[in-house]
């Protein structure tokens, strides 16, 4: 996926899923986006003008987001579900083992002469700089996790540094984390920094 990214000018945005399968720190890639997503993961979603969909199935958290794939020209889907495959109007299915297909489409790249720029694009420089955003509404959270609640009557956590605090916990430790039902499911997927999968 990485390699795909730098030979065809890309940024990679993951769905409502397993983080990890590409590296958090990977200069090309934004994060989750969506209706969980970032502001960098939606910015990408929001303003991509061609969309290579890998092995995903649409669901609710991309499509009716509002942010998803408003200004794509076309989707090329590799899928091998047929039905998935070809969710989106404009759409290149290829159906079959994902893997091999990509293998394919690297080797095409590289023969025609495309290759990853001696400098960021426009484009990645524009996503970069949403990522960058991002990590610093990030840091402001983080380092103000307490706010009042008239219910308590003290200050309590927030969400996001309660999950972020139990995510720290979790990875120190070389432990699992499953995100699930609505806020929290949503404030995980946006803090979660995985450098490799499973992890």
């Amino acid at each position: 996926i990485c390699e795909l990214a730098e030979l065809a000018d890309a940024v990679i945005v993951s769905g409502a899923g397993p983080s990890g399968v590409v590296p958090y720190s990977h200069p090309r890639f934004m994060g989750v986006g969506g209706s969980k997503g970032s502001i960098c993961g939606n910015y990408a979603m929001a303003n991509a003008d061609l969309v290579i969909v890998i092995a995903a199935r649409a669901v609710c958290q991309w499509d009716c987001s509002g942010t998803a794939w408003g200004k794509a020209q076309c989707i090329i889907n590799f899928n091998a579900d047929p039905v998935a495959a070809c969710h989106y109007n404009r759409s290149l299915p290829i159906l079959g083992e994902a893997r091999g297909n990509l293998r394919r489409l690297i080797e095409h790249l590289r023969r025609t002469g495309s290759s990853a720029r001696s400098r960021p694009s426009a484009w990645l420089e524009a996503n970069q700089a949403r990522k960058r955003e991002w990590e610093e509404l990030k840091r402001k959270r983080f380092e103000n996790p307490l706010l009042p609640d008239p219910g308590w009557k003290r200050e309590v956590l927030t969400q996001p540094a309660a999950i972020k605090m139990a995510y720290d916990f979790a990875r120190e430790r070389k432990a699992a984390c499953y995100f699930d039902a609505g806020d929290v499911q949503a404030n995980g997927f946006q803090l979660a920094e995985d450098e490799q999968l499973g992890l």
